[in-house]
């Protein structure tokens, strides 16, 4: 088992854990609202605005939109760096510099792409 494998494993139990405790309160207040229904006057909605709904959904994509421009970024500067890191894994089949499809599930981390080095730099005349 690989530190990654032991970080990735911690990660999936604290969502399972973050849905399990969600889970009830979504319960409890359908339960909430089915008592208050009848008791309650209806509320109007302003026409105009966006509905709840509406405004989480754009608030999501556009966080969305945010991860996936900071994981291109990441790990474009993985793939600079990588000739300067020398690792006893093989080389990876396929460049990292290029981004996941959104449609895609994401891997765990990038790889370096070799043992390459940097190239001796020129002394000044």
């Amino acid at each position: 088992m690989t530190v990654l494998t032991s970080v990735t494993e911690i990660e999936d139990r604290i969502v399972d854990t973050i849905r399990e405790i969600q889970r009830p309160v979504v319960d409890y207040v359908r339960k909430g609202v089915e008592q208050a229904e009848g008791r309650l006057p209806k509320l109007s909605y302003p026409k105009g605005l966006p509905t709840p709904g509406e405004v989480v959904e754009s608030q999501f994509v556009f966080a969305k939109a945010l991860l996936d421009t900071q994981r291109t970024f990441v790990s474009e500067l993985v793939d600079a760096v990588a000739p300067l890191v020398e690792t006893d894994e093989p080389e990876a089949a396929a460049p990292t510099g290029s981004a996941t499809p959104a449609t895609e599930t994401p891997t765990p981390a990038a790889k370096p792409r070799g043992k390459a080095k940097a190239a001796p730099k020129s002394p000044k005349a």
